[in-house]
């Protein structure tokens, strides 16, 4: 399936991104010049060390970097739209749109003194023109699910009813609300809707946030560290879920993850990232199965195998660089057993070394 998407234009293609932050020690270089392509439908993980930019590129994209950050040059094109040429108030109707993101810890992002009726209705009736369409097809069919809108997004429908009442769009925007909660895998959503943020649990709040972010059917869903916060088993309910709903919603997925077990589960391609720049990308599979960067290697072999059980795992020698005054050249360099003349002194570029697999390395 990856491979057939990989022939097609990206929908997000991100070119020679740079972002600073100016602070009180200095000038911290977060991307160093980031590359990245995202496909239709793909999940495509962002894996890395904290602190290695991750969620900078998210927030770069979203259009949510603080006031001390700036983009010294580079693109980020989605949809054929280049979003860094965009106001805030541009970006604003995007993120209302076209780019839905789901961060951490659920209970920052939801508003506790509302019902999750309130927040999830509230971004239906944002949604004019998709409210209009669901009344259509209602009026049509007798009945509609949000798999229908999908369905009409895909085919590029515009057949909306211009004359719905705000009674009709509310009644609609409920019953979507419970069919999407439904699809979200919420047990009696009925009930959830009616409840407040604290009356979940961690996973359920979780779910509540992914159905808010599909509600606006967007072309670019951002995940970032979304089952972090959460138990081993309902991580596992968290991924069953996203796998099961890639190709049910139209969206590329980019999840963002420290974890590569988790980017193993899901991810259709893994992009690996250290000191601002991606070293490597491939099919996650190959990446797997045949690493070429010596970062992602180290990371690999640093992972416990129950099936080859050693007595001591290895680890990656030295530090994350300090990215006010972060190495000159490949910023691995210091801690890589292959390091050469050449690394200390120019960044390589990422190239494809092998079908639809590149790297950022001079050994190759």
């Amino acid at each position: 399936m990856a491979e057939k998407r990989a022939e097609s234009q990206p929908v997000l293609e991100i070119r020679n991104l740079k972002v600073n932050f100016s602070t009180y020690k200095g000038i911290v270089k977060a991307l160093n010049g980031v590359d990245l392509k995202l496909y239709s439908r793909e999940v495509l993980a962002l894996v890395g060390e904290s602190g290695c930019g991750k969620s900078v590129t998210a927030q770069t994209l979203i259009g949510l970097l603080p006031e001390n950050a700036s983009i010294l040059e580079g693109e980020m094109i989605l949809n054929g739209k280049n979003l860094t040429k965009k106001s805030k108030e541009e970006m604003r109707m995007l993120r209302a749109q076209a780019i839905a993101i789901v961060f951490q810890d659920p209970m920052t992002f939801l508003n506790p003194v509302l019902t999750i009726e309130t927040q999830l209705e509230e971004v239906f009736m944002l949604q004019k023109n998709l409210l209009r369409e669901a009344v259509a097809i209602q009026k049509a069919e007798g009945d509609v699910k949000f798999a229908d809108l999908i369905k009409a997004k895909s085919a590029g429908s515009s057949q909306t009813d211009k004359g719905a009442s705000k009674k009709e769009t509310k009644k609609v925007a409920k019953k979507l609300s419970i069919d999407l909660l439904r699809m979200v895998k919420l047990p009696d959503p009925k009930r959830i809707l009616k409840q407040y943020p604290f009356e979940l649990s961690g996973g359920m709040r979780q779910r509540a946030m992914i159905a808010m972010a599909f509600a606006r059917r967007p072309s670019l869903f951002i995940a970032d560290e979304i089952t972090t916060a959460l138990d081993v088993t309902i991580q596992a309910q968290i991924l069953h879920l996203l796998k099961g709903l890639r190709d049910r919603i139209d969206a590329s997925t980019l999840m963002i993850t420290h974890d590569l077990s988790v980017a193993a589960e899901v991810a259709d391609r893994i992009a690996v990232m250290y000191g601002g720049n991606i070293v490597e990308t491939a099919l996650t599979r190959a990446l797997f199965r045949k690493p070429f960067h010596p970062y992602t290697q180290m990371l690999l072999r640093a992972i416990p195998n129950i099936l080859n059980p050693v007595e001591r795992l290895e680890s990656i020698p030295g530090t994350v660089p300090e990215m006010i005054n972060p190495p000159p050249g490949c910023r691995f360099h210091p801690r890589c057993p292959h390091a050469m003349e050449i690394c200390k002194g120019e960044r390589p570029k990422l190239l494809e070394v092998e079908k639809k697999h590149e790297v950022a390395c001079y050994l190759y």
